[in-house]
């Protein structure tokens, strides 16, 4: 990724800085990783730990649960010893997990190193955006953050294509997937490790003095409102990553290839679009941004519960079309979001204010595959109009925050 040569280059979107090909590098091979491994989860775990499908689900939202009281320790750990180093111990500690689920039986380890793997997770997600901040020049963070989407998503997707190609589905199958997923994290850790960016790129001469004043993320309202927001439209995408290939095959009677067209659709524009977007949205406010995101959600939303009469050909345009909205949406959201979650926080806490936010993001992904496997056994249509009132109590959520095309970590001011 070459820094850009003038401001008419084709260049200009791409974030500028130095470390910004390794950053890139890691990020998309992290998320490759999970995206490896994200699709076979419970057939992964169920197939080596001999449990039923059923309770394989219950160890995995008991273990995400278990792990949301330690992320305040890694919000401090973070603040202190900066983002790189927790994100290489972190990448080693899921690498070292997957290990120990090949290795090792029964359901204690199971659940010990599913605590692990989640706090891990949670570590990672809360460490990368202060990474990004941390390496972004003046004026770049929206740049980098919205890079750290890009990868992301990229990863997820190209990890999910290559295991349903490899991947067998047996025993020794799943044994190999989770030592490539090991390897995965260790390479992670090798990519973060080439990164230079100062260990506290956060802090300030006055944080570090001994009377220096410190904030709480609960009190902080700003933060919390944003937070909030940000976390009921993350689950509600989870939701639907979980909940529209049933809805669609089962209710709408759609054949099997168009779940695959619906999330190639929403992959590709993501991987494209989400750098030039970003940059766009630069020039308006943050907060309309992250409410007319979630507005578009709606569209998705609606059109799944209504489009059931329709013929085949209708069913599926529309759901195309609604999905190429939602995508748009999902961008905004996760742009404005980020952006505002990383400038609300005083600069040498930052790395707290993001753990704090996990905390909201973790009880979302917990919750969220109960609530889509309940209303799709008994009220699937009811689904989506749950869904539409999560985007309005989200917008709702959003607080009127001052203009700023894209304010820098603590610039915007909790008062």
């Amino acid at each position: 990724m070459a820094e850009a040569t003038g401001e008419g280059g084709p260049t200009r979107i791409l974030p500028r800085g130095p470390g910004v090909v390794w950053f890139g590098a890691s990020g998309f091979v992290n998320a490759f990783g999970t995206g490896f491994f994200y699709p076979f989860a419970l057939l992964f775990f169920s197939e080596l730990s001999g449990l039923s499908l059923s309770a394989v689900g219950v160890v995995l939202t008991v273990s995400a649960l278990a792990a949301l009281p330690g992320l305040p320790f890694v919000g401090r750990l973070i603040d202190r010893f900066g983002p790189r180093r927790v994100l290489v111990v972190a990448a080693l500690a899921r690498a070292c997990c997957f290990v120990g689920f090949v290795s090792t039986r029964g359901v204690v380890l199971l659940v010990l190193f599913n605590i692990a793997l989640a706090l891990g997770n949670r570590a990672e997600q809360a460490a990368a955006p202060a990474l990004a901040v941390g390496l972004a020049g003046e004026g770049q963070s929206g740049r980098w953050l919205a890079l750290s989407r890009v990868v992301f998503n990229a990863g997820i997707g190209a990890g999910a294509l290559v295991a349903g190609l490899l991947v067998v589905d047996s025993r020794s199958g799943f044994a190999v997937l989770g030592v490539a997923n090991a390897v995965s994290f260790a390479l992670t850790a090798v990519l973060y490790l080439k990164l230079s960016v100062r260990e506290h790129p956060a802090k300030t001469p006055d944080a570090e003095e001994p009377g220096a004043a410190h904030s709480s993320p609960w009190r902080n309202t700003l933060f919390l409102r944003v937070a909030g927001a940000n976390a009921v439209l993350w689950t509600a995408t989870l939701i639907v990553e979980t909940a529209l290939p049933v809805f669609v095959l089962h209710e709408l009677s759609l054949a099997t290839w168009t779940v695959g067209a619906l999330f190639a659709v929403n992959t590709a524009l993501l991987a494209l679009l989400q750098l030039p977007v970003s940059r766009f949205l630069e020039r308006f406010r943050l907060g309309p941004v992250l409410a007319a995101g979630g507005c578009t959600f709606v569209v998705l939303y609606v059109t799944a519960a209504t489009v059931g009469p329709a013929p085949h050909a209708v069913r599926l345009g529309a759901l195309l079309l609604a999905m190429a909205v939602y995508t748009l949406g999902e961008m905004a959201v996760s742009q404005a979001g980020l952006v505002l979650l990383t400038a609300l926080p005083p600069p040498s806490e930052l790395g707290g204010y993001m753990a704090f936010n996990q905390l909201f993001v973790g009880v979302g992904a917990a919750l969220a595959p109960l609530l889509a496997g309940t209303l799709l056994d008994r009220w699937p249509a009811l689904l989506w109009w749950v869904l539409s009132a999560m985007s309005v109590l989200a917008v709702l959520l959003i607080p009127r925050l001052p203009r700023g095309a894209s304010p820098q970590p603590g610039e915007i001011s909790p008062a």
